[in-house]
Protein backbone atom coordinates (compact mmCIF):
# COMPACT_ATOMS: atom_id res chain seq x y z
CA UNK A 1 0.00 0.00 0.00
CA UNK A 2 2.75 2.45 0.89
CA UNK A 3 6.13 2.68 -0.70
CA UNK A 4 9.01 4.67 0.71
CA UNK A 5 11.17 6.87 -1.46
CA UNK A 6 14.85 7.45 -0.86
CA UNK A 7 14.16 10.97 0.52
CA UNK A 8 11.96 9.53 3.24
CA UNK A 9 8.60 10.77 1.93
CA UNK A 10 5.62 8.44 1.80
CA UNK A 11 3.62 7.82 -1.38
CA UNK A 12 0.19 6.18 -1.37
CA UNK A 13 -0.95 3.94 -4.21
CA UNK A 14 -4.04 5.15 -6.05
CA UNK A 15 -5.43 1.59 -6.26
CA UNK A 16 -5.84 0.95 -2.54
CA UNK A 17 -8.44 2.92 -0.57
CA UNK A 18 -6.98 4.71 2.44
CA UNK A 19 -8.74 4.31 5.76
CA UNK A 20 -8.20 7.04 8.35
CA UNK A 21 -7.33 4.51 11.07
CA UNK A 22 -4.53 3.00 8.93
CA UNK A 23 -2.57 6.25 8.70
CA UNK A 24 -0.54 7.02 11.78
CA UNK A 25 -0.04 10.54 13.07
CA UNK A 26 3.65 10.49 12.08
CA UNK A 27 2.76 9.44 8.53
CA UNK A 28 0.16 12.19 8.31
CA UNK A 29 2.69 14.80 9.44
CA UNK A 30 5.23 13.52 6.89
CA UNK A 31 2.67 13.71 4.06
CA UNK A 32 1.55 17.23 4.98
CA UNK A 33 5.08 18.46 5.56
CA UNK A 34 5.07 19.86 9.08
CA UNK A 35 6.96 18.85 12.18
CA UNK A 36 4.12 18.42 14.63
CA UNK A 37 0.62 19.24 15.68
CA UNK A 38 0.72 22.03 18.25
CA UNK A 39 -1.11 25.06 19.49
CA UNK A 40 -0.15 28.73 19.28
CA UNK A 41 -2.15 29.65 22.36
CA UNK A 42 -0.28 32.33 24.30
CA UNK A 43 2.45 32.64 21.65
CA UNK A 44 3.23 35.48 19.27
CA UNK A 45 2.36 34.62 15.67
CA UNK A 46 4.17 36.45 12.88
CA UNK A 47 1.85 38.45 10.63
CA UNK A 48 -1.06 38.24 13.07
CA UNK A 49 -1.31 41.99 13.68
CA UNK A 50 -1.74 43.00 10.04
CA UNK A 51 -5.01 44.62 9.14
CA UNK A 52 -6.92 47.86 9.06
CA UNK A 53 -10.02 49.35 10.60
CA UNK A 54 -12.39 51.75 8.92
CA UNK A 55 -13.26 54.46 11.42
CA UNK A 56 -16.36 56.43 10.50
CA UNK A 57 -15.92 60.07 11.47
CA UNK A 58 -18.94 62.25 11.96
CA UNK A 59 -19.31 64.78 9.16
CA UNK A 60 -19.42 68.47 9.96
CA UNK A 61 -21.80 70.60 8.03
CA UNK A 62 -21.84 74.30 7.17
CA UNK A 63 -24.88 76.21 6.07
CA UNK A 64 -24.23 78.13 2.86
CA UNK A 65 -27.64 79.61 2.12
CA UNK A 66 -30.38 81.12 4.30
CA UNK A 67 -27.99 82.33 6.99
CA UNK A 68 -28.51 85.29 9.25
CA UNK A 69 -26.74 88.21 7.63
CA UNK A 70 -27.07 86.77 4.11
CA UNK A 71 -25.14 84.27 2.07
CA UNK A 72 -22.55 86.73 0.73
CA UNK A 73 -20.18 86.67 3.72
CA UNK A 74 -17.40 84.40 5.01
CA UNK A 75 -18.41 81.03 6.40
CA UNK A 76 -18.05 80.17 10.07
CA UNK A 77 -14.98 78.24 11.20
CA UNK A 78 -15.08 74.46 10.89
CA UNK A 79 -15.47 72.75 14.25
Amino acid sequence: MKEARSEGTMVLDAKDPVVAEDIKEEDMMAMMGFAGFGSTKGQAVEGNQEGAVKINQQRTWRQYMNRKGGFNRPLEKVK
